[in-house]
């Protein structure tokens, strides 16, 4: 084998163990949520949550790429529907961020009724927020 053909095959198995393993695990951990009542360790979000008002959780950290993409759109929708978004740092809020399965960032939890509706991670759409917030 070529050197560049191990070195492919090297960082394919970097990127599977660094992202394809936590983001399935984030998926399994959130489904297991899915349609339960939604934790509530962050106490900014909790009240609103228990409303049974339609919520969003943004979790992110400061050095993450992605959650830079994010955030503009977060900032709008946040415009939009004021009481309604949450911004957890992940980092400052490890309890908060365990109790919806958060293994990386962004992630985003969409919570109606008091229970947890979806849970994505990556980069979410701006219409994908609003429509489920309106």
């Amino acid at each position: 084998m070529s050197g560049i053909m191990i070195g492919a095959i090297v960082i394919g198995g970097i990127l599977f163990v660094l992202i394809i393993i936590p983001r399935t695990m984030m998926a399994i951990i959130s489904a297991g949520l899915k349609g339960k009542k939604a934790p509530t360790p962050h106490k900014p979000s909790a009240a609103r949550i228990v409303s049974g008002k339609k919520t969003v959780l943004y979790f992110y950290t400061p050095p993450c790429g992605a959650c830079k993409i994010q955030e503009p759109i977060m900032t709008r929708v946040k415009k939009i529907f004021p009481d309604a978004v949450f911004k957890i740092d992940a980092s400052k809020n490890p309890e908060a961020a365990r109790a919806y399965g958060v293994m990386g960032v962004p992630f985003l939890a969409f919570i109606a009724d008091g229970k947890l509706a979806s849970a994505k991670a990556g980069v979410q759409r701006e219409s994908t927020i609003l429509a489920f917030l309106s």
